[in-house]
């Protein structure tokens, strides 16, 4: 799976448009890196929709999901 120039570049405006309009998800996402997330962690999320409908999960972070994280870093470089 090659990665397209273009499609990178989109990526790239898009993920900066987000963070324009949601400057504390940037810094909630800073503090996290920053703490030391660990394998074992429990990530949870929740989304609530405009008419009130709560969605939740969760996951335990494992030792793949931190490599993950670090290739996504190492691409922002």
């Amino acid at each position: 799976m090659g990665l397209n120039p273009i499609q990178i570049i989109k990526l790239k405006d898009t993920l900066n448009a987000f963070r324009n309009r949601h400057p504390g998800f940037a810094a909630f996402l800073r503090a996290v890196r920053d703490s030391g997330v660990s394998e074992g962690s429990v990530l949870d999320m929740k989304i609530t929709s405009p008419e009130g409908k709560v969605m939740t999960t969760n996951f335990r972070v494992s030792e793949e999901d931190l490599e993950l994280l670090r290739v996504l870093m190492e691409l922002r470089k």
